[in-house]
């Protein structure tokens, strides 16, 4: 591209990522985000090693690292008996073997810095209240389509490509952090496995607050968690209202781009949240097309579905099977206890290496 001056669909963390990346690469870039302003959705997520490099090289770390948290540690737990199966340690351990912490951050605060830096850049201009429905170029030289799980571009460009729902409904809360459950560190992550469903949380932000998260097959979780260890019910009874979303995932698909239209972030390969990794892969899109743009800029959108979809759909496929695992019953549930009870942390930490390590 002689130009780069790209038009991006949406507003949301991979809309403002890329559009940081653009800028870093030399060009401009017009976002149009179809709200009237920008609403604090969502609840808290996880930024592992991988997604702290991104912000990086996105010039959006220093921004991000007031509002974070760093958990000492990772408890996975057996829903029905409350058990601690395994310990895996955080913090400086964890960030001395990937180069970068583990780190959790309200949804809100992540976005709410990717747009202060953008507003900081003079390649960037952000326009609200601006739906967009025409992927004409006009004027630009290239459109990144960072709409979204249920994202029209997609469907435009790729017909009969819609997200598919499952069985599980997230229920999502935030809420003062509590201090009076028996067994239970707020301050860790937490996650308990349960038949058909799961329960973590952590803490979050600064100020500090509690995400949490239930998964269900629909029931409203102190319905469907009736069975579960006194702890995580009364960790259940913390919040008697939820927000709800029904689980849902991009299809695989065998490229994001055609011609110099490209999916970005969940619009190219949301998936299920079981390894805590939709953000950070919209992230490592915006880095990588970074250096793409830098270094090849009439390729730079062709070279990112194509280098990119092979560990997105590697992330989609384990992000199946963990919830698999989660969320299995029986003799199958006994032996996965069994499993992790058993096996060193550094067992268990090294089938992430590959999530972890990646570099841009």
């Amino acid at each position: 591209m002689d130009t780069m001056n790209f038009k991006i669909i949406g507003g949301g963390i991979a809309g403002l990522a890329s559009a940081l990346a653009v800028d870093n690469a030399g060009g401009h870039a017009t976002v149009f985000e179809k709200s009237a302003k920008f609403e604090q959705l969502g609840a808290g997520l996880q930024l592992g090693p991988n997604a702290a490099r991104a912000l990086q090289k996105l010039g959006a770390w220093d921004a991000v690292l007031p509002f974070t948290y760093a958990p000492p540690e990772i408890h996975m737990r057996d829903g029905r008996s409350g058990k601690i199966l395994k310990r895996l340690p955080l913090g400086k351990t964890f960030e001395h073997r990937y180069g970068m912490p583990y780190l959790t951050a309200r949804r809100a605060d992540l976005h709410k810095a990717l747009h202060v830096v953008a507003n900081t850049q003079p390649g960037i201009e952000i326009l609200t209240n601006s739906e967009i429905d025409d992927l004409s170029l006009g004027n630009f030289s290239g459109i990144i389509a960072a709409d979204g799980v249920w994202s029209k571009t997609r469907e435009k460009l790729f017909p009969g490509s819609s997200a598919i729902t499952t069985v599980d409904t997230y229920y999502r809360s935030l809420l003062p952090i509590p201090s009076n459950i028996a067994n239970v560190n707020f301050e860790c992550v937490n996650l308990w496995l349960y038949p058909g469903g799961h329960v973590v949380h952590y803490p979050v932000g600064n100020p500090v607050q509690l995400n949490l998260i239930a998964i269900t097959s629909g029931d409203e979780p102190k319905v469907f968690f009736k069975n579960a260890s006194e702890n995580l019910q009364s960790v259940l009874d913390l919040k008697s209202q939820f927000s709800k979303w029904q689980s849902a995932y991009v299809p695989t698909l065998k490229q994001w781009h055609q011609g110099k239209i490209t999916l970005i972030g969940d619009a190219a390969h949301a998936t299920l949240p079981y390894l805590a990794q939709g953000a950070a892969m919209a992230l490592e899109d915006a880095a990588f097309l970074q250096a793409e743009l830098q270094s090849n800029a009439k390729m730079a959108l062709e070279n990112l579905s194509a280098k990119r979809i092979l560990r997105t759909t590697k992330l989609h496929h384990s992000s199946m099977r963990a919830g698999q695992v989660y969320h299995c019953s029986g003799v199958a549930a006994l032996s996965r206890n069994v499993a992790f009870t058993l096996a060193p942390s550094l067992i268990i930490q090294n089938q992430l290496n590959w999530i972890y390590d990646y570099k841009i």
